[in-house]
């Protein structure tokens, strides 16, 4: 027997993820929540008789049966909660629905939600939402190749323009997007249907083309299984009930009196008191009234009361079973999915947390071109923090948590050792942070590197300025090009001519002098008059180790400084053809 497809609703934010499945269901989810967008998971079932209700014409167009008995929908708050719902080995989900604005294409959630799905290779269909907003489109017909065919010329060669831009964006991710009337071979190219979650329009075609995809190309996937397994979605207080979870189960049967089984971190054994579910096309984070059943099967969302469930993090893993030694055994498995999932080197890499095996698998696979040293389940604690400074590279002195909360200790500590803790519940903020956070590392090392190092400068002695000739000489010059700081070595022609004692501003000392600046030095070394004459041109002297340093981070120079850089090594080639080699 098949089950129901389980469907995930992905997209960047504000494209109209609820609102599509509202129009579906008739319900009001996206209004009652703050800013219309979604806040927590939900699932939503569409049982079979009303598929057949929506897509009655286009079955007999396309003429096929509908034989599985219905779609499970999980509406998520954005990718990141989509990323802890995972089972061993990909998604929670079947098939997904990637949401896009016509009118705005591609947006960073969007391309996101694109690389979670190749990672986790579920199969998706773009809905290519907002057609509503194409300049002229009338609604006409709620079927949209109906509609579409009676546009006028222009407004379809407006919605062609809009359309294929967005698929032009796809395909710069190495992906073949096509309108779904369109395409030949679905295993090669993915289906884009026009709707518009405002108006209904295309919605047919949408839960149609997904109906045909799970029958003709998920068959084995959709068998069910005698195992049971699951996922929770949330964890929360109902009435009467005290602590109970909402669930995904997506194999197999759980009945009441089942041994429930929760893997993850707090890893715990309990006995199933109730099963609750909604009616369908309700979503249970909306509905305050269930009704009480002895067994689900998959793929399903369902409401579980069991005793001692005030420590279950969501996003862990469950399982059922009959005996309690069946539950012990299911219990060992899941610890071994835990260990399996956490890494542990000796080797120089970032520390990642997270609260459950699917949001550290998530976590693994986003920092997958970083070296990580360790990835764990649980709080940021002491260990963690002592872990990330034994690393030597600085951009590794992080520890980079997902879901996590931190300890006090561990806070304290990463305070006084200088350790960055990063972490947010939204998985692709912490990528984006850490590469921006990096980098200004990396560019603070480099700034220090040359901090210390001598600078590129040029100077002229002027003319009638000599105040000293010797012991030191000092002089009046302007600086022709670069930095001169007190303390640099300065050269004549190629040879070494003394160092800069102090250099003077209208009588104060200054650590250095710019481009262009009238300043008087003083030179420990020559003598005016025998090495250096009024009229000269004085360069830093740069030994071959500071300019190979200098040059590797020229991007801290000013321009001047860059010039000037570069006749030194003209003028100390001259002489030592291996310089700066």
């Amino acid at each position: 027997m098949l089950r129901q497809p389980i469907i995930a609703v992905l997209g960047h934010v504000d494209h109209g993820k609820t609102s599509l499945l509202d129009k579906i269901r008739q319900t009001a989810v996206a209004s009652k929540e703050a800013g219309g967008i979604t806040q927590a998971i939900g699932t939503t079932e569409i049982p079979s008789s009303t598929l057949k209700e929506i897509c009655g014409p286009l079955l007999e167009k396309f003429k096929f049966e509908i034989k599985v008995p219905g779609l499970l929908f999980i509406d998520t708050p954005g990718h990141e909660a989509f990323t802890t719902l995972r089972r061993r080995g990909g998604s929670i989900a079947d098939l997904a629905i990637l949401v896009v604005d016509i009118v705005e294409g591609l947006m960073p959630q969007t391309i996101e939600s694109i690389e979670i799905l190749k990672s986790t290779k579920t199969p998706f269909v773009v809905a290519m939402n907002k057609i509503d907003r194409v300049n002229g489109w009338k609604l006409l017909d709620d079927y949209f190749l109906e509609n579409y065919r009676l546009q006028s010329d222009d407004v379809q060669q407006e919605f062609e323009t809009k359309f294929y831009k967005v698929v032009q964006q796809f395909s710069k991710h190495g992906l073949a997007v096509e309108r779904f009337d369109r395409i030949s071979d679905f295993t090669k190219t993915i289906a884009a249907v026009p709707v518009s979650s405002k108006t209904g329009e295309g919605i047919a075609g949408l839960l149609t083309i997904l109906v045909g995809l799970g029958q003709q190309f998920l068959t084995e996937q959709l068998v069910t299984k005698e195992e049971s397994a699951g996922m929770i979605l949330e964890v929360r207080d109902f009435t009467g009930l005290g602590k109970t979870i909402d669930a995904i189960i997506y194999n197999g049967t759980v009945a009441k009196n089942d041994y429930l089984v929760i893997g993850g971190k707090t890893q715990q054994i309990a006995k199933i008191r109730a099963l609750l579910i909604p009616e369908a096309l309700r979503d249970m984070r909306t509905e305050k009234k269930f009704r009480s059943v002895d067994e689900v099967n998959a793929a399903a969302g369902v409401k579980i009361s069991a005793p001692g469930l005030d420590e279950v993090i969501a996003g862990s893993p469950i399982r059922t079973a009959k005996t309690f030694e069946e539950a012990e055994r299911l219990l060992e498995e899941l610890e071994k999915e835990k260990e399996e999932a956490e890494i542990h080197t000796e080797s120089e890499g970032l520390i990642l947390k997270a609260d459950t095996i699917g949001s550290l698998e998530a976590l693994i696979n986003i920092f997958k071109n970083h070296p990580i040293k360790e990835a764990s389940i649980g709080s940021i604690g002491k260990k963690d923090v002592i872990k990330a400074e034994a690393n030597q590279n600085k951009t590794y002195k992080i520890v980079i948590g997902f879901n996590s909360q931190i300890n006090t200790e561990a806070e304290t500590l990463a305070n006084d050792k200088g350790i960055k803790i990063m972490t947010s519940d939204i998985i692709y903020r912490l990528i984006e942070d850490y590469d921006k956070w990096q980098e200004a590392e990396q560019e603070s090392t480099k700034k220090k590197e040359i901090e210390g190092l001598p600078r590129p400068g040029k100077i002229k002695l002027l003319p009638g300025c000599v105040f000293r000739a010797n012991n030191p000489a000092i002089v009046g010059c302007e600086v022709a090009g670069g930095l001169l700081k007190a303390g640099s070595s300065l050269m004549k022609d190629g040879k070494p001519i003394g160092e800069v004692k102090q250099v003077q501003s209208q009588g104060q000392n200054i650590e250095d002098a710019k481009n262009g600046e009238k300043i008087a030095v003083s030179i420990i070394g020559p003598t005016v008059g025998r090495q250096i004459e009024e009229g000269d041109l004085l360069f830093v002297d740069i030994g071959s180790g500071d300019y190979k340093k200098l040059k590797k981070n020229e991007q801290f120079l000013t321009g001047t400084e860059k010039q000037v850089l570069q006749e030194i090594f003209e003028i100390k080639r001259k002489s030592d053809p291996r310089y700066g080699l």
